[in-house]
């Protein structure tokens, strides 16, 4: 691990702090509250959360207005893995009042109606937060309904139910992935249940090689190959990485090609903001055409996690 990149990134926002001395220095999570706590004193949470709206949404909408909604205003909390705090738990209990598809927000609907992406996503949150815990099972037993042949989800199925969908979505599937990983550790009566469901999932996207068609090994889509943060709903290579190493999974060759892809993108250790999605948001994350604190702090755990592996036959 090169030095000058851990002192950058030790004096980055209390988020990224955090998690940089829990996953690069290995400190243990009981000696880290102080630094995990400060997320609430200062930095891009303490403002996230300055900016809720009385009623406990952000900017009075659910799924929209894109990216500054409540769905994901949580979503940016949960991946920051901010601490516990009221104005969350008042998010929410907003959240799953409704079914939202960018520009709806109907409480009397529900959001397991709508389809896996978003279902993902929220269990991600509620499962994270160990919020709104009566609806984990329902948003479970959604993702187990809906899990495709191909060992993957996809949101076409619950958005077009009247078409036939026979093949899982890379976004989708990430997703859900991520939802079910939160689930698990979160709720271990559900470790066996979640287990089940994510081998096949993994497998799918190792078939794909986490970016290729797996027919013509093509790369499926230009944007699978940037390392843009936050990714919001959208696939890549590094947050899928990124979540195979969290959860543990051993080094596949199939990985090596995208492990290739990431080591190549940094710049003496660093990497940069990346390809940002065009939409609303609070404040920058970082400088256009600037090194970004998050992607730096994922690669690095990618490349942990995977580089002594990569190096002994990934060449």
């Amino acid at each position: 691990m090169i030095q000058s990149v851990i002192n950058w990134l030790l004096n980055s926002d209390p988020a990224v702090v955090y998690q940089t001395k829990r996953d690069l220095l290995n400190l243990d999570e009981r000696d880290l509250r102080a630094e995990r706590n400060a997320m609430l004193r200062s930095g891009w949470v303490k403002e996230l959360l300055a900016l809720q709206d009385p009623e406990g949404t952000w900017r009075q909408g659910y799924y929209g207005p894109k990216f500054i909604s409540t769905h994901y205003t949580l979503m940016l909390l949960r991946r920051f893995e901010s601490p516990e705090d009221p104005k969350i738990s008042k998010g929410c209990a907003e959240l799953v009042k409704i079914e939202s598809i960018g520009n709806t927000a109907d409480p009397k609907q529900d959001m397991t109606r709508v389809d896996a992406c978003i279902t993902g996503m929220g269990l991600s949150i509620l499962a994270f937060f160990k919020e709104q815990k009566k609806i984990k099972k329902d948003l479970f037993e959604y993702i187990k309904r809906n899990q495709l042949p191909d060992g993957g989800w996809n949101c076409r199925l619950g958005r077009y139910p009247n078409k036939k969908v026979k093949h899982s979505s890379m976004h989708t599937t990430l997703l859900v992935l991520e939802g079910l990983r939160e689930l698990a550790l979160n709720y271990p009566s559900y470790q066996l249940k979640v287990h089940d469901l994510i081998q096949p999932a993994h497998e799918f996207l190792l078939i794909h090689e986490l970016y290729k068609s797996h027919r013509t090994k093509k790369i499926i889509h230009q944007d699978f190959i940037e390392i843009s943060f936050p990714p919001r709903w959208k696939y890549n290579i590094l947050t899928a990485l990124d979540y195979f190493q969290s959860v543990e999974v051993p080094y596949d060759s199939r990985m090596q090609d995208a492990l290739r892809i990431i080591q190549n993108k940094g710049r003496d250790g660093f990497y940069y903001q990346g390809k940002q999605m065009s939409g609303k948001k609070f404040f920058p994350l970082g400088k256009p055409r600037a090194y970004s604190a998050f992607n730096t702090l994922r690669a690095q755990r990618v490349l942990k996690a995977y580089q002594s592996q990569f190096d002994e036959g990934g060449r």
